[in-house]
């Protein structure tokens, strides 16, 4: 049911969405609550323009996140499946609790919740009395997604977005896409870093598709002793004309 507060201090939802995006969200402290039309999902945008219409709303607005640990499927289509995607991880209560106090110009409503999905039989049973559900329904193909949703209600419309505070403490962690190579990666997080406010924001590249600790334990059941090696160069002050740089088995868990 939409708008009801968690209890789970350390639930969190996953926002994913594009770099751009996250500076700008870093930058202003805020997220962007977007106009629905632009959704990819047809039936999505249908439901919400009838509920527009319903609450006789100027406006209406809405974010998507997932309630699950990162997968593949939401690397690829929340990002648009290149390099250049990000993970904010939210943490929920912080935000709800927040969304349920705010008071906000020109907005006349705010809900957020669990998005539920229907098989088509079910959804053939849906009458007038459910109008306020269709924000939060969507077709069973679309299950994976373990949706949640922020649905903002205006009295004006072409805003293009909505924003709504989010301060860094609001935000555990933010994941860079996996397929980011590690040295964009490295130059990205020391930016993101030094935007005012976010030295201490907990910022690292995803590990999902290439994972040390998922490869050490293979090489485990291989009977390899390791993967890789790990090279540590010796200092060039420290070290005489003759000295060698040895490798050091072993590598930092991930």
């Amino acid at each position: 049911m939409p708008n009801k507060i968690t209890e789970d201090a350390n639930a969190v939802v996953r926002r994913y969405t594009s770099i751009p995006a996250v500076i700008d969200t870093l930058r202003r402290k805020q997220l962007a609550i977007l106009d629905p039309r632009n959704w990819d999902d047809k039936n999505d945008r249908h439901f919400m323009e009838l509920y527009k219409e319903h609450k006789n709303a100027g406006g209406l607005y809405g974010l998507c996140a997932a309630n699950c640990s990162e997968t593949y499927h939401h690397w690829k289509v929340f990002t648009g499946g290149g390099t250049g995607g990000a993970c904010l991880v939210l943490k929920r209560q912080k935000l709800e609790r927040h969304l349920n106090a705010v008071e906000m110009p020109e907005v006349t409503n705010i809900r957020f919740g669990d998005v539920e999905y229907l098989e088509l039989d079910k959804v053939r049973e849906l009458s007038p009395h459910d109008m306020n559900r269709l924000p939060f329904l969507k077709r069973a193909g679309f299950t994976d997604e373990d949706e949640y949703r922020i649905v903002i209600e205006t009295t004006k419309d072409d805003q293009g977005a909505v924003f709504i505070d989010c301060p860094t403490n609001w935000i555990r962690r933010i994941y860079l896409n996996p397929w980011l190579p590690k040295s964009q990666a490295e130059s990205l997080i020391a930016t993101l870093k030094e935007l005012p406010g976010c030295k201490n924001v907990d910022v690292r590249r995803s590990y999902l598709i290439d994972s040390t600790t998922w490869k050490k334990a293979g090489d485990k059941a291989a009977g390899k002793k390791t993967s890789r090696t790990l090279k540590l160069k010796i200092p060039a002050a420290k070290s005489s004309p003759n000295a060698k740089v040895k490798s050091t088995k072993g590598t930092t868990g991930r």
